[in-house]
């Protein structure tokens, strides 16, 4: 079944610029996110189809159970694309098997060793560090131009199309209810918040995944929305095995659904290794939560609005009669 929503029942004079613009940039990021990927594998593929000596091509098949280009490639690959490439190497280096005729300590220091010459000349070669390990935010690093940058990159077209989709149909009213200035200050504390949030939750875990993408920030925008105008109907496409139908539904209750389902997922699905459901709940309570402390009075002006708007189309109505 296919649910998700493309419209908010309102009208608008204005284009939503600023959201237009998260979109577009959002778009460019992830093309060159793409090439700068690219490029990586090739310049590792390119380095491993060089003449290295056998004790090279031994240490690779320890790290990576092949003895070929492929193998090295990927190898180089992934110390390369790593914030701290020398804690990459300590990590294979702990995964490797040791060799046959040496003790672990022995294996372990001449592998380490291999591995730290062999990537030195590969990095003073003039490959260039993967876009996506530059934007990506670490949990424990508590940088804030990360938690900025990883919200503008995404690791695939379903993960960047998905999340453009649902932030197009919510923050483009958002920018035309608040104006750009509130506008940017909500996105950016939404971009922060949610980022010092799962660094919050993941303050004991070792192994905690880097994270990146808008679905935080789109939360959080939903947030807002619903706080400002919860009862205000989203047009939603339905697909469920022959039916197609537009559907309209209550903020409250498409945001309800999302929360929900979020809440089920973080604690009871398996598989959360591609999810940052953490961001999403924060996200979500963020952006109410923003509404709440600084947006009651524009509530208040917004129901107004509504009300104004609805009572001026019965008339037309009437007077078309």
């Amino acid at each position: 079944m296919l649910f998700f929503p493309f419209r908010v029942d309102l009208n608008f004079n204005r284009i939503p610029l600023l959201t237009i613009l998260v979109c577009v940039v959002c778009l460019f990021i992830y093309i060159n996110q793409e090439a700068s990927f690219d490029k990586m594998q090739t310049a590792a593929k390119q380095y491993c189809q060089k003449d290295h000596e056998r004790m090279f091509w031994l240490v690779i098949e320890k790290v990576y159970g092949e003895r070929d280009t492929e193998a090295c490639s990927r190898v180089f690959y992934h110390i390369h694309s790593y914030k701290n490439p020398k804690q990459r190497i300590d990590e294979l280096v702990e995964q490797a098997d040791k060799f046959a005729s040496r003790s672990e300590v022995s294996s372990r220091v001449i592998i380490r060793g291999m591995l730290e010459e062999k990537y030195r000349e590969f990095r003073l070669s003039g490959v260039n560090q993967d876009l996506t390990t530059q934007l990506i935010y670490e949990p424990h690093s508590y940088n804030l131009v990360n938690m900025i940058t990883a919200s503008f990159a995404h690791g695939s077209w379903d993960h960047l199309l998905g999340n453009l989709f649902f932030f197009f149909a919510f923050a483009a009213s958002i920018e035309m209810i608040l104006g750009m200035l509130r506008y940017v200050l909500i996105f950016a504390s939404l971009a922060i918040g949610t980022h010092l949030s799962y660094s919050l939750a993941m303050m004991n875990v070792n192994d905690a995944l880097p994270t990146l993408g808008l679905s935080g920030v789109v939360m959080g925008m939903i947030g807002v929305f619903v706080y400002l105008m919860p009862k205000i109907n989203i047009r939603c496409f339905l697909w469920f095995f022959v039916i197609f139908r537009i559907v309209k539904v209550p903020a409250y209750l498409l945001a309800a659904w999302y929360v929900s389902w979020d809440i089920y997922a973080l604690y009871f699905s398996e598989d959360q290794s591609a999810i940052n459901f953490i961001a999403h709940l924060s996200g979500a309570t963020i952006g109410f939560g923003l509404g709440v402390i600084f947006l009651v009075e524009r509530k208040e002006e917004i129901q107004h609005e509504i009300m104004m708007y609805h009572e001026n189309e019965k008339n037309l109505e009437k007077k078309e009669e």
